[in-house]
């Protein structure tokens, strides 16, 4: 990866050197790694935005205790990055007439699906999951950066004694957002297989995963002003903007937005916060509150790419 900008340290929330978080942070991972564990049902909520009307689909979490979830599915936060928009930084995206049909995942961005990574360099959980993890890279696509939306439609958790449920007034106060960014190695990955249905209904807050440029496509820097690299971090800053402007259609708070990743994920977490743009365009400020990043930082011997020309 090609970094050219001077770091510059903003103040934000960081919940990394705390010693309880290690043991939150693989609890967030065993709960978005849930990929079965929620059954539609025939209810199909329906939600407008600032760019149209969405029809997602309501699912039922196969946990006790926990409510069900509406997921919107394969929302554009940015225009194709195709043809003179390849190696372009994202704009924004088009509005739609009508109502849009958001309960199938989007493709995925364009990867190697077997063999990109080596095992030994893989979480153990994704090692233990290929084949399962290869169902969701099939369909592939430049067209591809969307973000799939889980919204609770309780108001958390309820079990038998519990005397912390929400008042009445409460119930409709905007949620807590969280973005997770998938790692891969810069190389593979999509935010399709992170399921966040069982966190957002367990945590009451509103998860949202992201597919975002990678590879050639989305790091290829050229050291000059042809391609100057990092459109995948780019892609990430712009997926903040989307929220920033229409989470709260979907009852989000955009003055609560919490980011965090693993691996190469967290990698990314770790340059958002460092990266001239969050300053330029107060990423920090305004669409990202506090951030949690695991296996990973921006420190890492693997992250920075010296020589993005032979990289790729």
């Amino acid at each position: 990866m090609w970094y050219t900008q001077p770091a510059t340290y903003l103040p934000l929330t960081h919940l990394l050197c705390r010693p309880l978080n290690f043991a939150l942070c693989w609890l967030l991972v065993w709960l978005m790694w849930s990929v079965s564990m929620a059954t539609a049902l025939t209810y199909q909520p329906t939600v407008n935005t600032a760019l149209g009307r969405l029809r997602g689909m309501r699912v039922a979490v196969a946990t006790e205790g926990l409510g069900p979830v509406d997921q919107y599915l394969g929302v554009p936060y940015a225009a194709p990055p195709v043809g003179e928009k390849r190696f372009m930084p994202p704009d924004a995206p088009s509005a739609w007439s009508g109502v849009r049909n958001a309960t199938r995942f989007p493709p995925v961005c364009p990867q190697t699906v077997h063999n990109a990574v080596p095992d030994i360099m893989m979480p153990v959980w994704a090692t233990y999951n290929l084949d399962t993890v290869a169902t969701y890279l099939q369909e592939q696509s430049e067209d591809c950066l969307y973000l799939n939306i889980y919204v609770p439609t309780q108001s958390g958790t309820k079990r038998t004694g519990d005397m912390s449920a929400d008042t009445e007034d409460s119930r409709d106060d905007p949620r807590p957002v969280m973005l997770f960014i998938h790692g891969g190695s810069y190389m593979e990955g999509t935010g399709n297989i992170m399921d966040g249905s069982v966190l957002a209904s367990y945590g009451n807050v509103i998860v949202i995963t992201l597919n975002y440029r990678m590879g050639i496509l989305g790091f290829l820097s050229t050291g000059d002003q042809a391609a100057k690299g990092n459109y995948g971090l780019l892609d990430q800053i712009q997926a903040l903007r989307w929220i920033n402007k229409n989470i709260g259609y979907f009852g989000g708070d955009p003055g609560r937005v919490t980011v965090f990743g693993s691996g190469i994920g967290a990698s990314c977490v770790s340059l958002l916060t460092l990266s001239h743009h969050s300053e330029v365009f107060k990423i920090c400020s305004d669409f990202m509150h506090s951030v949690l990043f695991y296996s990973s930082f921006s420190l890492n011997a693997f992250t920075p790419r010296i020589k993005p020309r032979c990289t790729y």
